[in-house]
């Protein structure tokens, strides 16, 4: 499997580099930023999380909780995980 690691803004992310698409958009660095120093203390959901990028990051911004919910056109079913800060 080809995977690799980047880190945005202290965080760092697993990426699949098998698919046309690694579904993680740096153009959303400033958005991901912005959305940590908003988040202290709120409980947030993440629609279309695929990798996690804001979920992770109002987390990291001191979210009590976040919803990531995945939607993936590969598979019938969608995923949901849940991040607790």
């Amino acid at each position: 499997m080809f995977i690799c690691q980047v880190m945005v803004n202290g965080i760092t992310y697993v990426i699949s580099l098998v698919c046309k698409k690694t579904e993680f958009y740096a153009d959303q660095r400033e958005n991901r930023q912005f959305i940590s120093t908003i988040s202290n203390g709120l409980k947030v959901l993440d629609i279309c999380s695929h990798s996690g990028g804001f979920a992770l990051n109002v987390v990291h911004g001191g979210a009590i909780d976040a919803t990531g919910i995945i939607l993936c056109q590969h598979f019938s079913f969608g995923l949901i995980h849940d991040y607790v800060g």
